[in-house]
């Protein structure tokens, strides 16, 4: 009976793998596509892209308390900060998703801001927990969390902060450096003297980050 199974199965052909609509790449790295973390439950019908592509409260807190940061606290005149997955494209097949970016204005200059991706290095970029899935399934977040760093300081970033909200880490990363980990209750120099405590600035706002609804 097996062998029958067996040879009733070599005369079919190879099952098709279904195409992922591009509206559901998030990133693409070395012509990697990255899709939307959930973005299967969207194929079966589970879920809807909106589902799927919004910030939890925690993480848009967390987004709006690094922008007030930067805002309030680095030179306008020196600086452009931009939230919220700005498009950095940095060349073929590369097209990168950015949370909070801070770019050198003499370095994105006004004729540089068009109606496509930001096509130079931001000088640093905080991201927010990892939010995306290689359809391959087989590489981890501190994999995928390497590989985006690794481009980005080949393009000439200087500064990467990643902060994983379920951990409560924050991972730095600066080229020829070693990277931290450290815990997010601790103050962490973002860029020319600008820090950050998430766990403590939590606590003030009242906000506990465990609670489960």
């Amino acid at each position: 009976m097996q062998a029958a199974q067996a040879v009733e199965q070599q005369g079919r052909p190879p099952a098709r793998k279904r195409k992922v609509p591009d509206y559901l790449v998030k990133e693409i790295i070395d012509g990697k596509k990255f899709y939307y973390q959930g973005y299967r439950q969207v194929l079966s019908g589970k879920k809807t892209f909106e589902d799927i592509t919004g910030y939890s409260g925690l993480q848009a807190f967390l987004i709006e308390y690094f922008t007030y940061q930067v805002l309030n606290k680095l030179d306008r005149k020196k600086y452009r900060i931009f939230s919220g997955e700005t498009g950095n494209h940095l060349g073929h097949r590369n097209n990168f998703s950015l949370d909070i970016s801070v770019f050198e204005r003499k370095v994105l200059t006004a004729e540089k801001i068009t109606t496509k991706y930001v096509d130079v290095p931001a000088y640093c970029v905080i991201k927010i927990d990892v939010q995306a899935e290689w359809e391959e399934g087989n590489m981890s977040d501190m994999q995928f969390i390497g590989l985006k760093t690794k481009k980005l300081f080949e393009f000439g970033t200087r500064k990467l902060i990643w902060v994983m909200s379920k951990s409560k880490k924050v991972i730095v990363a600066e080229p020829d450096k070693n990277w931290q980990i450290i815990d997010w209750d601790k103050d962490i120099e973002l860029i020319e003297g600008v820090s950050f405590n998430i766990g403590k600035y939590l606590a003030e706002e009242g906000i506990n980050p465990d609670i489960q609804q």
